[in-house]
């Protein structure tokens, strides 16, 4: 598999993408002060495109482009500076037109969140 184009929001934010396409991909990044709310914590959008950028790493591969066109979160515990997070997606099912994911954002063994992500595929030929 070819590499992906680099994501330039992911880099703005400091998250690392490792794995990409067939359904599955993670992506990585440590809490810093840049990514809090005001209450001293991950911010909910920050969670938010953690787990989207996910997504969109398992969403897409050589042979088909993945548009993404529904998430849902749940927030389940907070995450706090120096926590390192994991956003794992997978692929859960594959429909004609359209993959559904899970996509789980962990620290260490507790869950932080968890998403689930809609994205129509598209053949790149």
């Amino acid at each position: 598999m070819s590499s992906p184009r680099p994501d330039a929001y992911a880099a703005l934010l400091g998250i690392d993408v490792v794995g990409h396409g067939g359904g599955r991909a993670e992506a990585h990044v440590v809490v810093s002060e840049d990514h809090l709310n005001p209450h001293g914590t991950a911010h909910g959008s920050f969670l938010f495109s953690l787990a989207g950028i996910a997504l969109a790493a398992a969403a897409n591969d050589d042979e088909h482009s993945g548009v993404v066109s529904a998430v849902h979160i749940d927030y389940l515990r907070p995450a706090r500076p120096g926590d390192s997070l994991v956003a794992r997606a997978d692929l859960a099912e594959r429909l004609a037109k359209e993959d559904l994911f899970v996509i789980r954002v962990t620290h260490g063994d507790e869950l932080v969140a968890r998403a689930t992500g809609r994205a129509n595929r598209r053949s790149r030929t």
